[in-house]
C-alpha cells in the first residue's frame, strides 16, 4: 500500500482529537472556589467530581472512531466511504462545538473568571484535517477515475 496525503491527515486528525481527550478544557472561577472542565467530568475544587460533561468525551471518541475507520477503508481504497466518514467526522466535531457552547453557557453562571484551554481548539484543527482529507480523497479519486478512462477496449 502506497500512503498518501489523506492518511497522513487522517492521522493528524486523530492525534488532535486523542490529544484534546487527555487534557483539562475550561476552568471557571467563582467567588468561593474554582472548576475545571474535561470531557468527562467536572472537578470541583474540594476533589469532587460529577460526570456531566460525558456528553464531550463520548462525541470526541466518536470522531476517533470514525477517522480510524477512515484510516482502515483507504486499504480498500473505497473512496465514496473514505469521504462520508471523513464527512461524519466534521459533524461529529461541530456537535461537539455546540454541546461544549451549551455546557460553557450553563456554567458560566457566577464566575468571575473563565479560563479556557489551548487545547480548546484542536477539535477545530481536527475539522480542518478532516476538511484537507476529504478534498484529498476527491483529487485521488478523480485522478484514478481520469488515468482509467484513458483505456481504450478492443473490438
Amino acid at each position: 500500500m502506497k500512503l498518501k496525503l489523506q492518511h497522513f491527515y487522517l492521522v493528524l486528525a486523530v492525534a488532535a482529537t486523542v490529544v484534546t481527550l487527555c487534557l483539562p478544557l475550561v476552568q471557571f472561577i467563582y467567588a468561593d472556589g474554582a472548576e475545571t472542565m474535561s470531557n468527562f467530568r467536572l472537578t470541583h475544587l474540594d476533589g469532587t467530581a460529577t460526570p456531566s460533561t460525558w456528553a464531550l468525551g463520548v462525541l470526541l471518541i466518536l470522531t476517533a472512531a470514525v477517522d480510524v475507520f477512515a484510516l482502515f477503508v483507504s486499504l480498500f481504497q473505497n473512496f465514496v466511504l473514505q469521504k462520508r466518514c471523513c464527512i461524519l467526522s466534521m459533524l461529529l466535531t461541530a456537535g461537539y462545538y455546540l454541546v461544549l457552547l451549551l455546557l460553557i453557557l450553563i456554567l458560566k453562571d457566577g464566575t468571575t473568571t473563565l479560563l479556557p484551554r489551548w487545547n480548546i481548539v484542536l477539535p477545530l484543527v481536527s475539522l480542518i484535517f478532516n476538511y484537507m482529507a476529504y478534498t484529498a480523497i476527491a483529487h485521488t479519486e478523480a485522478r484514478i477515475i481520469a488515468s482509467a478512462s484513458g483505456f481504450r477496449l478492443r473490438d
